[in-house]
């Protein structure tokens, strides 16, 4: 009897082993995630981080009206602290800003922090609103429309599925109020099920303008590391 069940049970093992070589999707491993809860989980779990670092890239159409190239930095919103890249003039130039008990704070390759009020950031890009809680992008992945689950990808070495829906246009400018707020845009996700992590978001249409495609992608890593972000000395 033991010799039947532990022959029974090798079997089990070497079956299981098996259907994971297959890939991801074997009968041994998690089911594929229900997009929607997902996509809901997610944003609860990213809006409550103590901490992360993110970086943000346009691509495609901007235009003379939309100089940010990139950005990146570590944020605890609402405080948060970044370096963005912007092109004046056809000059790449990087700026500093500071969010910090509610305050803004700029730092120019003059050298210098200088505070600014939110009108003033506002003109040319606001990180702020990308995560804010009520309004940023962690807080729209519960409002992303008609989700879908594609396969499973890789984001780095971090296993992940990508969810993608749309979002409509009114939305995706509350959190960056450069786009567009008229039509819908595709929305793409890359979240670890396990953990309700975000990894990659990718917005992508007409931002900018009408005729022309654009994208935003976001990466994120260092999930709930606690971030402290204090003013800086004003000159």
């Amino acid at each position: 009897m033991r010799s039947t069940a532990r022959a029974v049970r090798m079997r089990a093992q070497v079956l299981c082993l098996g259907a994971g070589l297959l890939g991801p999707l074997a009968a041994c491993g998690s089911p594929p995630p229900d997009p929607g809860p997902l996509l809901a989980k997610t944003s609860q779990h990213m809006v409550l981080l103590k901490g992360f670092h993110f970086q943000m890239q346009i691509q495609g159409f901007t235009g003379s009206t939309i100089p940010v190239e990139s950005a990146n930095g570590d944020a605890h919103p609402p405080d948060l602290h970044s370096s963005v890249q912007l092109r004046q003039g056809g000059v790449l130039v990087q700026l500093e800003i500071i969010f910090s008990a509610d305050q803004v704070y700029l730092k120019s390759f003059t050298g210098g922090w200088q505070r600014l009020t939110a009108a003033e950031v506002v003109q040319f890009f606001d990180p702020h609103s990308l995560f804010d809680q009520q309004d940023g992008l962690f807080a729209a992945l519960k409002d992303t429309q008609s989700p879908k689950r594609g396969k499973q990808e890789n984001v780095g070495s971090q296993s992940t599925w990508v969810i993608s829906g749309t979002l409509p246009a009114d939305r995706v400018h509350r959190l960056l109020t450069l786009i567009s707020d008229q039509g819908s845009y595709t929305a793409t996700y890359w979240i670890d099920s396990a953990s309700d992590n975000l990894w990659r978001a990718r917005l992508q249409g007409h931002l900018f303008d009408p005729a022309k495609e654009s994208t935003v992608t976001f990466e994120f890593s260092n999930h709930d590391q606690p971030v402290t972000v204090t003013p800086p000395p004003v000159s």
